[in-house]
């Protein structure tokens, strides 16, 4: 996750990062609250602070970043 945060945060700048969408299979070795938690964590201190981390499961086993959304 720590890498997921750095890869956003670089791409956007300074702007302030709203949503995180994530597409997360459910063979992906990945559980959902334990993402978010590692997310919530990670984000500290950065632009994505406060943002939400939005998850959606799919059969298979791909964890891949949808979209993000920001302010």
């Amino acid at each position: 996750m720590d890498d997921l945060v750095s890869a956003v945060a670089d791409e956007v700048g300074e702007s302030r990062v709203r949503a995180v969408r994530l597409e997360v299979g459910r063979y992906a070795g990945a559980l959902p609250h334990a993402l978010r938690f590692c997310f919530d964590v990670a984000a500290h201190g950065t632009v994505l602070e406060g943002a939400a981390l939005e998850i959606d499961e799919t059969d298979g086993d791909e964890l891949r970043l949808k979209e993000v959304e920001v302010t």
